[in-house]
């Protein structure tokens, strides 16, 4: 595994101890467990007896955040990636327990649960999805009612990740009912469900594609007492608790294809070098090793996104973008990768004796859990408009005197003073000419404008009412966006205002 530079000594000598342990002790461990459809035990106590579940745990409750932080949750999870399976028990527990205690638990709670945590003895799982409600997950139906020094937990979840191997669930129910508090995502409490509670249990287990040997089911609760001293943060905070969860969540899930990836690079490499297919090795075509370059390009690329963002968060910096970016790139280039190397190695590549397919299966799976594609596209598109605002600004323009056409400003001129319509309207026009087919924003004509919001937007309807502007409402009716009629363009400025001829034009041709 490549080192960054921003690594620090424990984080590197992290690295080593866990590829030399993946190697010698839990590649075959897993693999024995794939091949009996086994939960893998095993596997999981060693990766507890070495502490690497308290990556992103603090020192006073035995685990090593001051020393591997987030970046080494992600080393650790690219190590057990090329298992095939151990990452998801892994990645469970520090998402399904692990980084809520430590963000939003208490003292009491810390104490309890967090060191036998760290040290494998508890799993975690993290308790989200039910029937009705995965991508639109503020639709949670499964309701608390307190009752007392409890509540009251009644619904159902669903494709929860280690399902009944789990010691204890991160779950979150609805606990208010009241459109004001469902509009402010006030209506949903975190709790620590732990298994064994009356009530609560499995009720079936999934045959999904990939994952051999890890269990994914469905969890039933009915009338399940939780004491008041399970829930994390107050009555209403499960979504500010979740959202926080989330980001390190696909932060691991980019580190979890990494391992994957890899070990598709090493088999498809092994065939190159000793298939011998025409008298020729096959890694000795060139389309072939173009095919195997793509794959090198795509794995550097996303492991360098993947820890760049554990870095940010490592650093205190909230990396939903970042997070969101990795765990699309790496998806999308793991599935190209895991078929590209089943093709590099013909027949073999689609047999079981060797684990690239599954990779294939298990990388589908991770591209819709943890966010699908699409969910996060939108948490891209909305929160990264939002953090690139300035750097997203298009330049201020007006049309050039000497060259009659279109310039970047460089900065904005004085703004204009206002005491009628047409004023606004002038600036309209001249948009028009600079811009012409898109509307002015109102924060555009503020800029261009010395005028208040409330003038500006009777201005506008004025102009509206009279047929001069064409004004776009949001669904309050509150105008977002302006632009000039073509009576309005008229109503400006004379038709030789907006003429434009180049000078290679020949006059004569114009009418």
């Amino acid at each position: 595994m490549e080192h960054f530079l921003w690594w620090n000594e424990a984080q590197k000598e992290l690295a080593k101890e866990a590829k030399r342990v993946t190697d010698e002790i839990l590649i075959p461990l897993a693999e024995r467990s794939v091949w009996k459809k086994a939960f893998p035990w095993e596997a999981a106590r060693e990766i507890g007896k070495r502490g690497w579940f308290g990556t992103i745990v603090p020192e006073e409750y035995g685990g090593r955040m001051e020393d591997w932080g987030f970046t080494g949750a992600c080393i650790v999870t690219e190590e057990l990636g090329r298992t095939g399976i151990l990452q998801f028990v892994y990645c469970q527990s520090l998402i399904g327990g692990i980084i809520q205690l430590v963000d939003d638990g208490n003292e009491e709670q810390k104490k309890r649960w967090l060191p036998r945590l760290v040290k494998g003895e508890l799993l975690g799982v993290i308790t989200m999805t039910e029937p009705y409600a995965g991508s639109d997950i503020s639709a949670i139906e499964s309701t608390a009612v307190r009752d007392g020094d409890y509540y009251i937990i009644n619904g159902k979840k669903r494709f929860q990740t280690t399902a009944g191997a789990g010691d204890i669930y991160m779950a979150y129910f609805k606990t208010s009912d009241k459109p004001d508090d469902i509009k402010k995502h006030n209506h949903l409490t975190a709790f620590i469900v732990e298994k064994g509670t009356p009530g609560f249990s499995v009720e079936k287990i999934n045959e999904i594609m990939g994952m051999e040997g890890q269990y994914n089911g469905f969890l039933n609760f009915k009338d399940v007492r939780v004491p008041v001293a399970n829930r994390l943060g107050g009555e209403g905070m499960g979504w500010r608790v979740m959202m926080k969860g989330l980001n390190v969540e696909r932060t691991i899930a980019s580190a979890m294809i990494l391992g994957g990836m890899r070990e598709g690079l090493r088999y498809a490499h092994q065939h190159l070098q000793r298939r011998v297919q025409f008298r020729t090795l096959t890694g000795d075509v060139l389309t072939n090793q173009f095919k195997f370059v793509d794959l090198l390009a795509d794995l550097s690329t996303a492991r360098l996104g993947t820890y760049y963002t554990a870095h940010c968060a490592d650093s205190g910096k909230d990396v939903p973008v970042d997070a969101a970016s990795a765990k699309l790139f790496n998806t999308t280039a793991a599935m190209k990768n895991a078929i590209d190397a089943i093709q590099l190695m013909g027949g073999n590549g689609v047999t079981k004796n060797y684990p690239v397919e599954r990779f294939l299966r298990d990388v589908k799976l991770i591209q819709i859990a943890a966010g699908t594609d699409e969910i996060l596209k939108l948490v891209m598109y909305r929160m990264g408009l939002s953090a690139l605002a300035e750097d997203l600004k298009a330049p201020a323009r007006a049309i050039d005197p000497e060259f009659n056409v279109p310039m970047p400003l460089g900065k904005l001129p004085p703004k204009k003073a206002v005491s009628n319509e047409d004023d606004i309207l002038k600036v309209l026009a001249e948009d028009y000419r600079v811009n012409p087919g898109l509307h002015m924003t109102m924060q555009d004509l503020k800029e261009r404008l010395d005028v208040s919001d409330e003038d500006l937007n009777k201005y506008l309807l004025g102009l509206e009412e009279k047929g001069l502007t064409n004004l776009h409402k949001d669904r309050h009716g509150a105008v977002r966006l302006a632009r000039a009629t073509f009576e309005g363009l008229s109503k400006a400025n004379s038709q030789d205002y907006y003429k434009y001829f180049p000078s290679w034009v020949d006059q004569k041709d114009m009418f």
